[in-house]
């Protein structure tokens, strides 16, 4: 059976484009691979710094750091974890600046790479939607702003629904839980309560150090 010319064309065409579809997603896999790799050291550094190890943090290394992460970003707008790296970064340094006046200089600094902090991390969370430190990361970026608002607890109660049982994520939560411990409410109060009676002993005791340090008393737990 002869096929046609236009069937011809039409077959030619869509050849054309399942090739055009694979060359895009290859460039977009090797942009990425490579974007990885070339962040490796940069992204290994930030992940030393959130655990509180690794070089002594200046500015210098900070703004070096900021740089190639945000480069990268450039090149991988869609990469989620640049966007929570760099996300860190500028809540990290605007909590480096302490308490300043809030009509001096430091402040507003401070105001605005906490305003990026947050702009990054919702990024993320559109990115990664179930990755609960991103939303506790976001949650603890709006407190330390000062928008005691609804994105807060919004974000605040998906790092619960996603992390609860994350010892990194516990702590973001009992933190953030403990400082509005009179204004959360039973529910988030029983949450809390739950997930510090059933987390691993050394982040339960990490938990109740916060409680305690808080003047929060966490009654009806297990020994």
């Amino acid at each position: 059976m002869k096929i046609k010319p236009l069937a011809r064309v039409l077959i030619a065409l869509t050849a054309i484009l399942f090739i055009a579809i694979a060359a895009l997603g290859l460039r977009h896999g090797l942009v990425a691979a490579w974007t990885d790799a070339d962040t490796l050291r940069t992204r290994w550094l930030v992940n030393q710094w959130r655990d509180g190890t690794g070089p002594v943090y200046s500015l210098p290394l900070w703004q070096q750091a900021h740089d190639e992460l945000q480069a990268a970003l450039e090149r991988t707008p869609d990469n989620a974890q640049l966007l929570d790296d760099l996300g860190f970064l500028d809540a990290a340094r605007a909590l480096g600046l302490g308490t300043p006046a809030p009509d001096s200089p430091e402040f507003a600094l401070q105001q605005s790479l906490l305003a990026s902090a947050v702009v990054h991390y919702r990024q993320a969370t559109v990115l990664r939607p179930t990755f609960p430190y991103t939303w506790g990361y976001l949650a603890l970026a709006k407190h330390h702003k000062g928008e005691n608002d609804a994105e807060l607890w919004a974000a605040y109660d998906k790092a619960v629904r996603y992390g609860r049982n994350e010892a990194g994520v516990q702590t973001t939560l009992a933190r953030l839980a403990f400082i509005y411990w009179d204004t959360i409410g039973t529910e988030r109060q029983g949450q809390i309560r739950r997930m510090v009676d059933e987390a691993l002993f050394e982040p339960r005791q990490k938990l109740l150090d916060l409680a305690d340090q808080n003047g929060i008393i966490l009654l009806n737990l297990a020994p």
